[in-house]
């Protein structure tokens, strides 16, 4: 598809605006990132939308998705920005430090909330986040400034702190049996088919683990490596599935579901974050791990 300018006085904050709503994915939240009123946000998307005479996002209340021709647009509008910005560093005669190198193999919204909160107040550091799968844990370490893990035997090599614990809610569509109830147990699931996370030949998710370590048999299985996957199927009611507060968003949205607290210890994994050496972290990577010790009280 492509995409005609067909006049008008395109802004460069419009561009950044756009860019953040993209990436946040909801307007309010995007509004105070940039420290604007949702209201101003939304009128600037629309603005710049009139202008290109496309629309870029589809929208549902605050929360707005980019679609195929945001998608387009959104890769050229990055792009641009950041030329734009290494042509002004360049005139000032201005070398941007490097990006800070940050690995997640836990989506975390605290630690995006952390994250968020340090930029607002430190604009001139640089990030790279890379999202990573954890059948992908044997990784160069040395390659990340800081690590995002869940509790798990994989990652007893890296050392780090616990900043939270972020327990794990049972998915089930609105007219399944479980959905009745105020909360669900282990036991009271296994009755029932279950899609479990299956991140490689050998390495499940949490539940699966615990089920095993309990004795506890499951009547059906399923097994995806995708909580997207595992959201369509408990969303289309083939079955119910486990999944950590922090990766909700997608269910909770999702008028088929509902999530129930479940009653058994132990259904929850600690999230740690793990720093270099703080004689191998630059200067701005000291000031983020101080930031991010604090703000999780470590």
């Amino acid at each position: 598809m492509r995409i005609i300018f067909t006049g008008g006085y395109m802004e460069l904050v419009q561009i950044r605006y756009f860019i953040t709503a993209a990436q946040f994915q909801n307007l309010s939240k995007a509004a105070s990132v940039l420290n604007v009123t949702q209201p101003a946000l939304s009128k600037s998307i629309s603005k710049l939308e009139a202008e290109l005479g496309v629309r870029l996002f589809d929208r549902s209340g605050k929360k707005v998705t980019l679609n195929e021709t945001g998608e387009q647009f959104l890769a050229y509008a990055i792009s641009s920005i950041k030329e734009l910005d290494d042509a002004v560093a360049a005139v000032n005669n201005h070398v941007p430090s490097p990006a800070l190198y940050l690995g997640m193999f836990h989506y975390s919204r605290r630690f995006l909330g952390c994250l968020s909160e340090f930029s607002n107040t430190n604009p001139d550091v640089r990030f790279q986040v890379r999202q990573l799968g954890i059948a992908a844990h044997d990784i160069d370490t040395n390659e990340f400034d800081m690590l995002l893990y869940p509790q798990n035997p994989l990652f007893q090599k890296y050392k780090g702190h616990v900043i939270y614990s972020d327990p794990y809610f049972l998915a089930a569509h609105k007219s399944h049996p479980l959905a009745a109830g105020k909360n669900a147990s282990l036991s009271e699931v296994a009755a029932h088919k279950v899609i479990f996370i299956k991140h490689d030949d050998k390495l499940f998710d949490l539940p699966y683990h615990l089920y095993v370590s309990l004795g506890i048999r499951v009547n059906d299985e399923i097994f995806t490596n995708s909580y997207e996957i595992q959201r369509w199927f408990v969303s289309n009611n083939y079955g119910v599935g486990f999944v950590p507060q922090d990766s909700t968003d997608a269910y909770i949205a999702d008028p088929n579901i509902v999530l129930l607290p479940v009653t058994d210890e132990g259904l929850s994994q600690d999230i740690t974050i793990g720093f270099k050496r703080e004689k191998h972290l630059s200067a701005d990577g000291k000031r983020f791990a101080a930031f991010t010790n604090s703000y999780f009280g470590i």
